[in-house]
């Protein structure tokens, strides 16, 4: 049903008067009287009849008028809604990752499939960006001063190579691996600091091996049966067919909670756009 027709049938039912709508409308009359003839066809009965030099509503009309009126007053609303919404989206973002740069380059490509019309700047290690209003962060810190939105929480298990001992153990304690010489990111990445923080907080004492500051490189370690390290299970990807497998301290469970963080609001648009981007990605 073509929309304007239904706004010449509104125009046309207010004033009962062909020639002053088809003026107020800025159409000819013969057009305006060929668009109601037209609706009248679509909805299989007559709106009008004639009453001296003016026209009347039949019953059919009186009884569509009102939901002409909701319809377009609902879709003047709609047509608002999405200006107002698109006035508030910006045209290029910036992503700060903290944290989940393994699983960086399927991320960004989801991104530009899914929002072409954004140009989007991914940036790792730190941040020195000047305009904090386009800026977001994907962090398992919240931020001082910026809206922290958790998107979701991740459990932190052990990677164990398929052929060390320990991976034929179904349930391990913090004292199978307290003397293991564990693989592990330096110390100022923010998943160490989580799982320094947190046994710490136990005061139970790890043994560190070797350490880098490149989540990648700790990823291609374990893939090559290098060691054993802390890995979060969903930004880090794990996949069933992996050289190693994935085991959780039975006494001593860990976990992460993700944030977007942003000088945004948590309603505004662009925040929901992105979140709704890194749920469907990560928790599909």
């Amino acid at each position: 049903m073509n929309l304007d027709h239904l706004r010449y049938f509104k125009k046309v039912a207010e004033s009962k008067n062909i020639t002053q709508s088809a003026q107020e409308l800025y159409i000819s009359q013969p057009a305006l009287s060929r668009a109601m003839k037209h609706l009248e066809s679509e909805l299989g009965v007559p709106l009008f009849y004639h009453a001296g030099r003016h026209i009347e509503l039949t019953m059919y009309a009186e009884e569509f008028y009102p939901y002409v009126v909701e319809t377009l007053a609902r879709f003047d609303e709609g047509m608002s809604a999405i200006q107002a919404l698109n006035g508030e989206m910006v045209p290029a973002v910036t992503i700060y990752s903290e944290v989940a740069s393994v699983s960086l380059p399927n991320l960004v490509a989801t991104f530009v499939e899914k929002h072409p019309e954004i140009q989007l700047s991914i940036k790792q290690h730190g941040s020195k960006e000047t305009n904090k209003e386009q800026a977001f962060y994907i962090t398992s810190e919240p931020k001082n001063g910026l809206t922290n939105l958790p998107i979701f929480t991740e459990p932190i298990l052990l990677a164990i190579p398929q052929k060390h001992p320990m991976a034929e153990k179904k349930d391990l304690q913090v004292a199978d691996i307290q003397h293991v010489p564990l693989l592990m990111l330096v110390e100022n990445s923010p998943l160490r600091r989580t799982i320094d923080e947190a046994f710490e907080a136990k005061k139970i004492s790890l043994t560190i091996g070797s350490t880098t500051d490149d989540p990648a490189t700790l990823r291609s370690l374990i893939n090559q049966g290098l060691g054993i390290t802390f890995f979060p299970k969903i930004t880090w990807g794990y996949e069933d067919e992996a050289p190693f497998v994935l085991r959780e301290l039975a006494d001593f469970p860990l976990s992460r909670t993700i944030y977007l963080a942003s000088s945004f609001t948590k309603g505004h648009p662009m925040t929901k756009l992105i979140a709704k981007t890194l749920i469907e990605f990560y928790l599909g």
